[in-house]
């Protein structure tokens, strides 16, 4: 208090010698120039214990969740390979839904249990030993009990890794936490063909490290994330409920991509090698895209944009599952599906988690389980039925379901999903509280001024900042129709700008 009252004063006194008697302090607070330049608060700072440079520019280490994403591979493959032998794998997911969200309430109610380094080593050390009996459980009949209570632990581990990582994404930007995720699919890719073509010794090796690996690189990603920051919250009470279309989307396109894998190879590891390494050319390639549209060029893109991806490449496999099932090398887009299908649950998880006012972490959890459930669920189906055996008829179901996620789930103009991804949507963002008290503030003028119904709506949109292209897409007109509602808006409330407008809404 004292510094920052002198520093005041020798802002205020045009003299020298106030300035002089202050000179060995301002010295001092030269060391902080670099915080007080930066767009960061300097009580956020303060308060986040870390510099700005931490914030902005994450080590090479938030990669590191590419050791997660091998190790979930690995240990899925060490299931049985034929579909009608997926039971552990089947297994791993379910344990997998149950452990996340379980792992989030914990973390709400016993954060500092959850963020505790030894709490980390301790969950890496029984994931290498987990992976370890479930490896030599599969090649081993005589330790055929452990493969089931090996198979939970692993996926209770991996439940742990998905949720520190979660902590770490969810306190970066979109468009660095695109950045390292996609970056990390890379060399996930990497290491899974290092793994697969290894010698069994050596396989091994490198599964029981990937945990440890991931503890490790997860621990000094969350020194440089700025801890003490907090995103605007966009997702509340009221709108959070909207998001049910999100979860619904995620749990069908889980569903078809589960069946789908299991009904043509079961897990990755009973693929032929060419067609395993095209499934993995095929992740580094969507990766590669990703990163040169989103963080090259800097494309905007929205949930709905991103999901469909995802939606045409399941449309493609159902094809070629019924239509040319002979052609096994096609099976490798199944591969790039599920990939896709992680990589954008995983995404559009961590930016509600950001920015809602729930807990981060149950959000986290609940969340990843809907996609976990819903894979296992699939998985399930896939070793009762056989799309080979299944005619016209299952295919046709698959591909109206598809459909349907297609046309009222992943619509663009739906009002909750356009809150995420907001910030690489190219939209004028704020929060929804900002909104809710705009709606209240253009009612009370609308009916004061005798606005029309479609007036007022056009009104409160101009308010929040939408363009008119953005509000004739919305509202179903044509670009003309909102320009002649603007200028009878205009009229009525005696305004000549959007900026007036908004001025006298106070928006």
């Amino acid at each position: 208090m004292e510094r920052s009252s002198a520093r005041s004063s020798c802002g205020k006194v045009a003299g020298g010698t106030v300035a002089k008697v202050q000179e060995p302090r301002e010295r001092k607070a030269d060391g902080r120039k670099a915080a007080a330049a930066s767009d960061v608060p300097a009580k956020a700072i303060a308060a986040a214990g870390k510099t700005p440079s931490a914030s902005n520019k994450p080590r090479w280490t938030s990669i590191g969740i590419c050791c997660t994403l091998a190790w979930a591979f690995l240990i899925n493959a060490a299931g049985g390979e034929a579909p009608t032998g997926q039971l552990s794998w089947q297994v791993s997911y379910f344990a997998l839904a149950l452990a996340m969200v379980a792992f989030g309430f914990i973390a709400r109610s016993k954060p500092v249990f959850v963020e505790s380094p030894m709490a980390g080593y301790v969950a890496a050390a029984i994931g290498a030993l987990g992976a370890a009996a479930l490896l030599f459980s599969s090649v081993t009949p005589a330790l055929d009990a452990l493969e089931y209570p090996a198979t939970i632990v692993c996926s209770c581990v991996l439940g742990w890794l998905y949720l520190q990582w979660g902590m770490f994404y969810a306190r970066v930007n979109l468009r660095t936490a695109v950045g390292g995720l996609f970056i990390g699919n890379i060399a996930a890719s990497v290491l899974k063909c290092a793994a697969h073509f290894s010698p069994f010794p050596l396989m091994c090796a490198i599964t029981m490290a990937l945990p440890v690996a991931s503890v490790l690189l997860c621990r000094m990603s969350l020194i440089d994330a700025p801890a003490g920051s907090r995103a605007a919250v966009r997702f509340e009470s009221h709108n959070l409920r909207g998001l049910w279309k999100v979860a619904v989307a995620a749990a069908v396109l889980s569903y078809v991509t589960a069946f789908l894998v299991g009904t043509s190879f079961g897990n990755q590891s009973a693929a032929a090698a060419d067609v395993f390494l095209l499934g993995r050319a095929f992740e580094v390639l969507i990766s590669g895209v990703v990163l040169a549209v989103v963080i090259g060029a800097k494309r905007a893109f929205n949930f709905a944009q991103l999901w469909r991806i995802v939606l045409a490449v399941l449309a493609v496999d159902v094809l070629s599952q019924a239509l040319l099932p002979q052609i096994t090398f096609i099976r490798c887009v199944e591969s790039s599906a599920w990939d896709l299908l992680v990589l954008f649950t995983w995404l559009t998880v961590i930016d509600i988690a950001r920015h809602a006012k729930a807990d981060r972490n149950v959000v986290i959890g609940v969340g990843w389980a809907v996609y976990a459930a819903s894979f296992a669920a699939g998985s399930v189906h896939s070793s009762w039925f056989s799309l080979g055996h299944s005619g016209v008829a299952f295919t046709t179901l698959l591909m109206f379901a598809l459909a349907m996620v297609g046309t009222f789930f992943l619509e663009v103009r739906d009002q909750d999903t356009k809150w995420i991804f907001a910030e690489l949507s190219g939209e004028r963002v704020s929060a929804p509280q900002d909104h809710r008290s705009i709606d209240e503030r253009c009612d009370a003028i609308g009916a004061k001024r005798n606005l029309t119904p479609r007036e007022l709506e056009v009104m409160k949109m101009l308010c929040k900042g939408r363009t008119k292209s953005y509000i004739a897409e919305t509202l179903y007109l044509t670009e003309n129709t909102v320009r002649s509602h603007t200028k009878h808006i205009y009229t009525k409330l005696d305004v000549h700008s959007k900026q007036e407008l908004m001025d006298l809404v106070g928006a």
